[in-house]
């Protein structure tokens, strides 16, 4: 067995194991044999801690059912995001005095394409024992494996480039409501929402902000 195989072969079975773990924690009764710890049992586990039994609706009345629940989280954050009017007249003597274009250099350092390095610099500036996204897979997982899957995951991105085109797994996230411990349960205004997205996007996105960053005076 070569080194490549090997390594894979160790990675199988920590994660196996890891996922025996999460099954057994998540309380999740007459599994399949064989069932893999997918997105399912991530979810299960993230909303274990303050689940939503009850809410107040627009109307001010008690939901108690999971379709009405749903129903009260959907108005009331489509009420809070939807879209809200602007001065046209005031947001263009804002920004007037701003530079509308970027310098040559600038331009070429966005423009460039990406370097394993400065992925690299991104992956160690994130914060160990962060909750994954929906893919299980942690910063730790890309710090500790970098030398073995960093050319692989620039790979990607190059290919995403070229195509245009995002992986499913990359443009997914687990929205969850977290309990703020202050207010009554049943008022959604005392909820906090969060999205938890997956370590490859974050890697993306804290590269190109660490571009941007040369642009931005």
């Amino acid at each position: 067995m070569n080194p490549l195989e090997a390594v894979k072969k160790e990675l199988s079975e920590h994660f196996h194991e890891e996922s025996r773990r999460i099954i057994f924690r998540s309380k999740v009764e007459n599994l399949e044999k064989g069932e893999k710890c997918n997105s399912f049992f991530f979810k299960k586990i993230h909303s274990a801690h303050t689940p939503l039994v009850q809410l107040r609706n627009r109307e001010g009345i008690l939901c108690d059912t999971k379709e009405d629940i749903r129903k009260a989280v959907t108005d009331f954050y489509g009420d809070l995001y939807s879209e809200k009017r602007s001065d046209g007249d005031q947001a263009e003597r804002f920004l007037a005095g701003i530079p509308r274009k970027v310098s040559t250099p600038a331009r070429e350092v966005l423009n460039a394409p990406l370097t394993l390095e400065e992925l690299h610099i991104a992956v160690k500036s994130f914060k160990s024992g962060k909750t994954p996204g929906s893919d299980g897979l942690p910063i730790e997982f890309y710090t500790s494996l970098w030398d073995l899957g960093g050319p692989d995951l620039l790979e990607l991105y190059e290919e995403m480039e070229q195509e245009g085109v995002m992986p499913h797994t990359l443009r997914e996230g687990t929205i969850a409501l977290l309990y703020k411990h202050k207010g009554e349960r049943c008022d959604l205004k005392n909820w906090r929402p969060i999205c938890l997205l997956n370590v490859d996007y974050k890697i993306l996105a804290k590269t190109m902000v660490n571009r941007l960053k040369s642009a931005m005076g």
